[in-house]
Parts: structure tokens; sequence; C-alpha cells
């Protein structure tokens, strides 16, 4: 509160501490926000607005810390990490070269070779440096790792005796020299050296994963070389922290609970009987034989079968309830995994994987949101990945004389020409795909949608499509066989589709005298 006390308000709470606490009372009401109370009705809440270093730079290592150990001991993290490695990443990218002539004519070869080169770099042996992940792979382990550390590093290594001349290289941020803090006329901000603007101009690391026991040398990796995925929400933030952090200590309290709810279960279960005795008695107490020696004697203290027990005329036997397992544990864990689940923007039902309290219209209005984070999680991979690395893909194929491409390096705009791609990310299937389809149909007839998004949608490639199904159909014609769908008519209604399989069910009898050949 002192912070909000002006040079005036002091004086006057020197010479009159009374009138100091009316004027700041009064002040007080005179507030234009709620949110700007001091009172202890505003909770004393009184942060502070520093730097996005300033914010973060002393909790890295303490909130990087507990989410490894949430992602390694806790079920709810790993029911988030799992949701959107499936949705996101699912079987991986697919890669469509889209080179075009300068008059805009399609270049089927160039692009099923730049496919083809590609195909065969992305795998583990070619395109990791450590030979163990596929480009795949190595997407799955940039989303993980983005999700639990906060950052990843993914830096461009030049390897003469690979399939191309680079592969790529993860680097965690604990490889970060954040004990250099200026290099050159640049400041370093947790080993990312920035200019004057606070854009990254270059990363240190410490490439020997004990630089303090062993070999103490920096490493600067000029920005180029590297990819820094991070998530920024401050203009001059240069690293960050878990997306998860606001809710991870919700997480850890949730792990506890359900701790102590088993270990009061576990107690609960243990516990069959009480044995009562009015004050002041004494006697053989249960399972003791008449004139024993009191509680001297042995005591019986658990229940076999086919067990016989005296008790004492002075005990009393009870059993009692003890109220576990508690039937509020469900509901009241379930409401925490809602909020966990919000805050990583997805539906409690996709993290939990529990569909018990959703009809079809729920369910389906929170997929169609989790979509809209998965899609976005997409994009940003593509931009500050995939592209990237495509780049450094087209540049190693040219110069290792796998890739002709003619000018590439000389004419910026054939360069553009011979880069131009999609990627095709992982789609997702409705509970009811036959209303699916329908919609679609119906999009494609008022033109508000192409059979390349349709297919894209779906995590396939629109191009490979067209050709299957082209190729499909001759093969069937030259068979003999004539499919349904390939009449000729694109569409087929739910009545017409009954129609057709009842026929196949139930074909007509043939005509006297029509024999097979005829038939078929």
């Amino acid at each position: 509160m002192n912070e909000q006390l002006t040079l005036l308000d002091r004086l006057i709470g020197w010479l009159s501490p009374e009138a100091g606490v009316r004027r700041a009372e009064f002040r007080m009401e005179m507030r234009s926000y709620d949110a700007a109370r001091i009172d202890p009705q505003g909770g004393n809440w009184f942060p502070i607005n520093t730097t996005p270093e300033q914010t973060d730079a002393p909790h890295r290592n303490l909130v990087r810390a507990r989410m490894r150990d949430l992602e390694r001991n806790g079920d709810v993290t790993e029911g988030v990490i799992g949701a959107m490695l499936r949705n996101v990443i699912g079987t991986g990218f697919v890669l469509e070269a889209q080179v075009c002539s300068a008059r805009g004519k399609t270049l089927d070869v160039i692009n099923d070779r730049i496919e083809e080169i590609w195909k065969e770099w992305s795998l583990a042996e070619n395109c990791d440096v450590t030979g163990d992940s596929s480009f795949s792979e190595i997407l799955e382990m940039v989303m993980r790792r983005h999700a639990i550390d906060g950052e990843i590093f993914i830096v461009k290594v030049v390897d003469p005796d690979g399939y191309l001349p680079f592969k790529l290289q993860l680097l965690e941020p604990d490889m970060l020299a954040c004990d250099r803090f200026q290099y050159g006329a640049n400041y370093v901000f947790g080993g990312i050296e920035v200019d004057k603007y606070m854009k990254a101009v270059a990363y240190h690391f410490r490439p020997d994963p004990l630089p303090y026991f062993r070999d103490q040398t920096i490493v600067r990796i000029p920005r180029e070389n590297v990819i820094h995925i991070f998530t920024k929400k401050r203009p001059q933030q240069t690293r960050s922290l878990s997306d998860m952090a606001v809710c991870t200590e919700r997480v850890r309290n949730i792990q506890e609970y359900i701790g102590n709810e088993l270990e009061a279960a576990r107690n609960a279960a243990a516990i069959t009987a009480f044995v009562v005795k009015e004050k002041g008695a004494s006697g053989p107490g249960i399972g003791n034989p008449v004139g024993g020696k009191g509680d001297k004697t042995k005591r019986y203290e658990e229940i076999r079968r086919g067990q016989y027990n005296v008790l004492s005329k002075n005990d009393d036997i009870r059993f009692p309830t003890l109220g576990r397992p508690n039937v509020n544990a469900a509901g009241f864990t379930s409401f925490l995994i809602r909020l966990i689940a919000m805050a990583c923007g997805l539906s409690y039902e996709t993290v939990s994987r529990d569909m018990s309290q959703v009809n079809y219209s729920s369910h389906r209005g929170g997929q169609l949101e989790d979509r809209k984070t998965y899609t976005k999680m997409q994009k940003r991979l593509v931009a500050k990945l995939c592209d990237r690395v495509y780049e450094w893909f087209l540049e190693a194929a040219v110069m290792s004389g796998k890739l002709a491409l003619p000018r590439y390096f000389e004419d910026e705009r054939a360069r553009r020409r011979y880069a131009a791609h999609k990627w095709s990310t992982p789609g997702w299937k409705w509970v009811d795909p036959q209303k699916e389809a329908s919609g679609m149909e119906k999009m494609l007839a008022l033109g508000i949608t192409t059979l390349s998004d349709i297919c894209g949608e779906q995590g396939k490639d629109y191009y490979e499509v067209m050709k299957q199904r082209k190729k499909e159909i001759d093969e069937a014609r030259e068979l003999g066989i004539e499919l349904p769908w390939f009449s000729g008519k694109e569409s087929t209604s739910a009545e017409e589709y009954n129609k057709l399989m009842n026929e196949e069910d139930n074909p007509p009898s043939k005509k006297e005298g029509e024999n097979e050949e005829e038939t078929s």
C-alpha cells in the first residue's frame, strides 16, 4: 500500500496518523476501478510490474522442474499431452510440393522428385543427428517439450556424410549459457543474444551436458541456423515458460488429493471392528479364554474365516462406517480437471476421456472448440518449424546434386516458385460420418469449399486422392465392374444408399433361360 501513497500523503500521515488514515480511506472510495482496491477486501494483492525477463528468469528452472515431475508422475498431465499429440501430430505431417511454371502449370515431375527425396530424408537415420527420431517423431518431441519445458531449440547441423548435407539437432533450454550477459555491444538474456530492438540475433549454448564438471566452452549459433519454439505473450519477451504453468499447482493438488483419498480408503478397509470396554472394567478381552490374566494375555486382533471368539461380559464389539471410499471425490476431481482443461484450451471430455455426461450435440460442440485449439497448434508448428526445415531441405538437396532446380540460387522469383508447398496435417472424423458427408456435399454444391480443403481437413493429399481414385476406376472398369459410386452421379442420398445396399443383399431373381454369363 505504501507504493500508492504520494509525498503529501506521507507528510500528512507523519503529522497526524489519524488524518492520514482518513485521507487514504477517502482516496479508496474515490477509486475508478474495483480492480485497483488495496484494502483487505481487495485481498492485499500487490503485484509488481516488471519486464518479461525480470518476471520469468527467477522462476524458469523451478517451474520447468515441477512440470517435468508432473510429466513423470501426473496422469492428468499425461492426459493433456496425449490429447495434443494424438490430434495435432497424429501420424505426422505430409508434404505436398506445389512447384508450378511461370504460367501456373503444375510441374509434376519436379514435385514427385521433391516428395521422393523428402520421404527418404525424413527417416530417422537421415534427418536426426542422433539417428533415433524420424521427422514425425521430431514433431512429437517438439510438441511435448514445448508443452512441458515451455520452449525447445532445433539447430541446423552440417553433415557432409549424410543422405543430405544437413540434419536436425534438438536442444533443451537447460543447455543455454544463462550466465553470459553480454556479447560485444549486444545484451544476452537467458542465453539469447538480442539487438537494441530485443530481436534475437544468436543463441549461446554449452553443448556439454555437464559443463561445470568438464567443458566450459560456450558455442554461439546465429539465429538463421536455429529454430526457437516458444510462446510469446509480451512484445519484449525472448523466452517462455510452459503454457501449463497457470494450472501446475492445480494438477499437483489433484495428485496429492487422490493419493490421500486412496490412503484413507486403504486404512478404512483395514479396520473391521472396535472392542469397547466399560470404564474400569477388566476381563479377558476378545478371543481370550475365560479365566485368563486380563490385559497381559495374548489378544487376537484380526478376524479370520471360521474363527470363534469369546467376549467378556464387559466388552462390546462395534463395526464402524468410515465413509470411505469418498463418494464426493469423483465430482471434486472432475471439477478440478475441468479447470485444468479450460486453461489448456481443451474440453473436459478430451482430457479425462469421460463421455458419461455428454450427448451428441454437446460432444460435437466441445470437439469443435478443441479442434480450433489443435488447428492453431498445427499452424504454429507449420509456420515456425516445418516451413523453415523445408527451406533448409531444398537448399541442401540442390547443393548435394540430388535435386536439379535451374537458377535456384540466382533467381529469387524462381526460388519462390520452387519453394511452393503445402503441409497436409492430420484431420478428424465425426461420430456420424453420413451427416458429415452430406454437409460436405452441400458445401461443395454451394461453392463455399473445395475438394482440396476437405481432403486437407482429413489429413490427406488432394492430388494423391484424385490419382488413386482414377486408378481404382480404371482398374474396376478393366475387370468389367461398375461400382455404384463410379456411375457418374457423385451424390448419393441416404434413401438411394439404402436402396443400393438392399439390392446387393437381395439380388433380383434370374429370368427363365438366363445363364450366368448373360447375368454377369
